[in-house]
């Protein structure tokens, strides 16, 4: 969640032409690396505390020169471990209450779902929905980036407050200028965590005549790289572990071709997926049918489990640059920006 809030708040510096001049709260359960911003950064990363958020929020309220807007970006596993932080509720609702400070909120995700009553989720979501809809509840503004999502806290918001949709955007870079296609380096990428590598790799080597069509002759494998196969389909895995934002950004901007294991109606909340589409690098997801606003064979493809990936090198060109039209009108972080700025300076 760093990341995504401290490239948003350089966009929204950006975007109001130092109107608004942001500092950092980072508040999440596990301690923030690595955030590099020209703005001041407070780390109470860890406290999981109301009293603490609430004396941090009051305390640079009381220094700032003009209007003081909190803008919450809200995911419920990154304040609490079991994705319910009534704490942060308890804070916020001492501080931006009625006649507080005015809160913007993004929602990342309202809550987990499963129909499983012998898992912890099943118990949880109904815990997880009630801390959402109540920061919402409070919110002068909520954004979020699924259209099932945004119906849902329509629902529970107050009456005039609204309620946007906002796919999420790259945190490895946003390149203005692309590679022509046929520029590009003849791998494949697989970028993300662990659990998700494992079954997109299981699913791929029961997967018939999975690459030939597309001259892709490798995979790259960017992030953890724990317990890999040396090869899928006889097709090499090179294991280059966690990079920098930079490499990954040069190695997404060569690739032709990126493998994701995801549900196609949870794209536009795919961070991984959005950097995809941010470098024209065309995707093959394994995923279940269900209905998205994108377009299979025109924005991504499906991984056949019986063909493969159908795609040769024209049309995987065609369906990476209009993933990356799309993603520079819909998701990047520019557009972000605007659509935050609306709500934290409302006409």
């Amino acid at each position: 969640m760093a990341d995504y809030a401290a490239i948003l708040s350089q966009r929204l510096k950006e975007a109001s032409a130092r109107g608004i001049e942001p500092v950092l709260v980072h508040a999440g359960k596990t301690p923030a690396e690595g955030i590099k911003v020209d703005f001041p950064v407070v780390d109470v990363s860890g406290a999981q505390s109301a009293t603490t958020l609430v004396d941090t929020v009051r305390n640079l309220a009381d220094k700032a020169d003009g209007r003081t807007v909190v803008l919450l970006e809200y995911s419920g596993y990154g304040y609490a471990k079991r994705g319910a932080p009534l704490w942060l509720v308890r804070g916020l609702s001492r501080v931006c209450g009625s006649d507080g400070v005015p809160l913007v909120t993004m929602v990342h995700e309202v809550r987990a779902s499963s129909w499983k009553p012998w898992t912890s989720t099943f118990w949880l979501s109904p815990v997880q929905g009630y801390v959402a809809s109540q920061l919402v509840r409070m919110s002068q503004g909520v954004v979020t980036n699924r259209e099932p999502s945004a119906k849902w806290l329509q629902s529970h918001v107050q009456d005039e407050t609204p309620v946007q949709t906002q796919p999420v955007f790259s945190n490895v870079g946003e390149p203005d200028a692309l590679a022509p296609f046929r520029e590009r380096d003849p791998y494949a990428v697989v970028f993300g965590g662990a659990a998700m590598k494992k079954k997109l790799y299981d699913t791929l080597e029961r997967t018939p005549r999975l690459l030939e069509t597309t001259d892709v002759e490798r995979i790259v494998d960017l992030g953890q790289s724990e317990d890999l196969p040396s090869s899928v389909k006889n097709i090499p895995i090179e294991p280059l572990g966690i990079q920098s934002e930079s490499t990954i950004s040069t190695h997404l901007g060569r690739a032709r071709l990126g493998l994701l294991q995801y549900p196609v109606d949870y794209l536009m909340k795919s961070g991984i997926w959005a950097s995809y589409a941010a470098h024209g690098l065309p995707t093959a997801i394994v995923s279940d049918s269900a209905q998205t606003s994108l377009e299979e064979g025109k924005h991504f493809l499906r991984v056949d489990p019986n063909t493969g990936i159908a795609g040769d090198p024209k049309r995987l060109a065609d369906v990476g640059r209009n993933a990356q039209r799309w993603y520079q009108s819909n998701a990047h972080s520019k557009q972000a920006a605007q659509t935050f700025c609306a709500l934290v300076h409302p006409e």
